[in-house]
């Protein structure tokens, strides 16, 4: 099948890696498969420097007449069978394929409901043959707050490389690297430093740590977006602590799979807007305990007590405490890992979210 993917946004997140993720996997199983994004976005700088299969749209409106004259001819050239949108700029420069009876399925990767009015919504309804959402609570705001028909909405959930991340994997080295001795207990939140990801409370959490447990490490793996405000914020409160050599600042990694190995414990600190995360898959994958907030698509993956500890959301002191828990009782830690590792063999391989998508796909073309 060839499989035209779209993505207008200009920063890098998850679901600018998860298209990219499908994209590569497309094409390693026997696929055709592009990513069309802005060159003025991480996406392509980044999809083109890992040698993924990129292409330079110009998407600087839902109107940008230059990029839709592109992915036309791009569509008619590589003779795509399936148009799958990502953002809205994108999705809205696609309504002209879909018309043209192109088959163009429209992701939504965010909990927020769709803005109230007819040109928010149109586009789900009449610029695409199905929707795939990429959590169930997502799915559920699209029919009950959006009126979208259920019938047309399709839940697809994370998906991890199973041979990526394993519990196989050695992160001696990231311990290293930051001066973190191998008994030393190294909990981490893994996320782009914005508002929503809760960086604010984890580091709450991680100052009432350590003062039960001084030999804790904490680390913050990630950067800021933009103005780069929050990572401001947070290097600021780490300094005024005194806690630099406690509370680590990694900045960007692009060797996450080792990062997750080198930590003890993963904390999902995240305050709105959250689907199910990619990290929580990878961290079960990895065998690490999660940690994370009660919000949006996470209850989904982590089931509190069984393969993981939930905490509402925006509450540090609530976060420390099942911190505490974890460091205090390492036989429920192992216990909670190893759950989450059955959970992400059984239910959260790449394999499994890549089938699931494919079948929305062979759903959507028959009409």
């Amino acid at each position: 099948m060839n499989i035209l993917h779209t993505e207008c946004g200009l920063n890098w997140g998850g679901q600018e890696y998860r298209t990219l993720l499908e994209v590569e996997w497309l094409n390693r199983h026997g696929h055709r498969a592009w990513a069309a994004c802005d060159p003025r976005s991480e996406m392509f700088r980044r999809g083109k420097a890992r040698g993924a299969a990129v292409l330079p749209v110009s998407m600087r409106s839902n109107a940008d007449f230059d990029g839709l004259a592109a992915l036309w001819r791009h569509c008619r050239r590589e003779k795509v069978e399936v148009v799958h949108t990502h953002g809205p700029k994108d999705s809205w420069m696609c309504w002209p394929l879909h018309l043209a009876g192109w088959t163009v399925v429209r992701s939504r990767h965010i909990t927020v409901p769709i803005k109230p009015g007819f040109a928010h919504g149109f586009i789900y309804r009449h610029g695409c043959r199905r929707v795939i959402a990429t959590a169930a609570v997502i799915r559920e705001t699209l029919v009950w707050v959006n009126g979208l028909d259920p019938a047309r909405v399709d839940v697809v959930g994370e998906g991890v490389d199973l041979d990526e991340f394993s519990p196989s994997a050695d992160g001696a080295a990231f311990r290293e690297e930051f001066g973190v001795s191998a008994n030393a207990p190294f909990l981490g939140i893994i996320a782009m430093m914005r508002g929503d990801k809760g960086h604010r409370y984890f580091l709450d959490a991680a100052f009432e740590v350590l003062k039960t447990h001084p030999e804790a490490r904490f680390a913050l793996v990630g950067e800021g977006i933009g103005g780069r405000r929050v990572e401001r914020e947070c290097r600021e409160r780490i300094a005024a602590a005194g806690e630099e050599k406690r509370i680590l600042m990694t900045g960007y990694r692009d060797d996450i799979p080792r990062v997750m190995a080198g930590l003890d414990l993963v904390v999902v600190a995240s305050v709105e807007v959250e689907a199910q995360s990619r990290i929580v898959p990878q961290a079960f994958a990895t065998r690490r305990a999660v940690v994370a907030t009660r919000v949006g698509g996470i209850p989904e993956l982590v089931e509190d007590g069984v393969n993981g500890l939930l905490a509402p959301p925006g509450d540090g002191a609530a976060l420390a405490a099942a911190i505490r828990r974890l460091l205090d009782d390492p036989a429920l830690r192992e216990r909670l890992a190893a759950a989450g590792y059955a959970t992400a063999k059984a239910r959260l391989s790449m394999e499994r979210m890549m089938r699931d998508t494919l079948a929305v796909y062979a759903r959507a073309r028959v009409r």
